[in-house]
């Protein structure tokens, strides 16, 4: 294992271009990737909700709570059982709005991760002081012959080397599979989470990919996991700008890079081959024949009123002003 594992967190608002980032890296012969986002680093009961809310709030009943939702969920992504896949299958024939299916259906990183469990299993050992048998109130109904999990108070300083080599195992492990020597990571909303991800990968690097809010709240108006009303979207938007705004001021400006998906689109020789420079690798011709023509820029003024639009303007307008839209 590496402790200096090179990885790159592509990350945006969402609808923002960072899956067409990530398909050009993807072309790059030394950069791995994995065809979706693997989701257990910043999602709830995921290893960064985990390494935040367990300093703060710690009771004995709380550490096994909080260990056994991680250890669940973890494992709960490995792979994906005959049950949970006719469960899919029903639930595709319902409106998905209506009735949602299994959680993370067609997770299964064993296959995409060598190792990936048996990390998992020594993370909540390394989490864990011992084991003893007992119950308590919130214990799981149906237990039997309960375990609970005891650990002591930790701060996050304490819990940084366990979860930072939990990482570094599962992301070399993908490196050494693919014969690369950098990973890029598109987990949408890493910005959320900046600070603790790079102060756990001193070589890492994280690229900002923002388009115009205009466009953005137009596309996430579609989207199934995002409101589509759009003073609604107008908040959620804001409020992971302002999030972000509060973790960029916490890097080094040596860590990050921000890019604009219109300058993307306009010279991208250009800005991939500033990108190369900032990722410290070679730049090669072979990574730009991705077709960029269907980029849907300015896609706005067709599928908003004008009302929508100068609302937008009016409440994003220092999005709009700090990124010269």
């Amino acid at each position: 294992m590496s402790k200096n594992t090179e990885i790159v967190f592509i990350t945006g608002t969402g609808r923002s271009g960072t899956n067409i980032l990530k398909k050009i890296f993807s072309q790059h012969p030394d950069i791995a990737s994995l065809p979706f986002e693997f989701r257990f680093t910043i999602d709830p009961d995921g290893i960064l909700d985990f390494y935040n809310t367990y300093p703060n709030a710690w009771s004995p009943y709380g550490a096994d709570h909080k260990i056994k939702r991680l250890e669940s969920f973890l494992l709960g992504l490995a792979s994906q059982s005959e049950e949970k896949r006719k469960k899919v299958e029903a639930s595709r024939s319902t409106d998905s709005l209506l009735m949602s299916g299994p959680s993370y259906a067609g997770w299964e990183l064993d296959k995409h991760i060598p190792g990936y469990s048996n990390y998992v299993k020594e993370l909540i050992k390394n989490l864990t002081s011992f084991q003893h048998a007992g119950v308590w109130p919130g214990t799981l109904e149906g237990s039997e012959n309960n375990q609970m999990y005891f650990s002591a108070p930790m701060t996050k300083e304490e819990l940084k080397p366990i979860i930072s080599s939990f990482l570094q195992k599962c992301f070399d492990s993908i490196l050494n599979q693919q014969g690369k020597r950098i990973l890029q990571e598109d987990n949408t909303h890493n910005l959320l989470y900046a600070s603790d991800l790079l102060s756990m990968f001193p070589a890492g690097k994280m690229i900002h990919i923002v388009r115009d809010p205009r466009d953005v709240i137009s596309s996430l108006k579609t989207q199934r996991w995002a409101p589509n009303n759009i003073d609604n979207l107008i908040t959620w938007y804001n409020a992971v700008m302002d999030q972000w705004q509060i973790q960029k001021s916490l890097l080094n400006r040596e860590q990050f890079i921000e890019i604009r998906f219109e300058d993307l689109i306009a010279t991208q020789e250009k800005i991939v081959n500033d990108l190369c420079d900032f990722l410290g690798i070679n730049f090669n011709s072979e990574i730009l024949n991705l077709d960029l023509s269907k980029h849907n820029i300015g896609r706005y003024e067709q599928d908003l009123s004008k009302e929508e639009i100068e609302k937008i303007e009016l409440s994003c307008a220092l999005a709009i002003k700090r990124y010269g839209y």
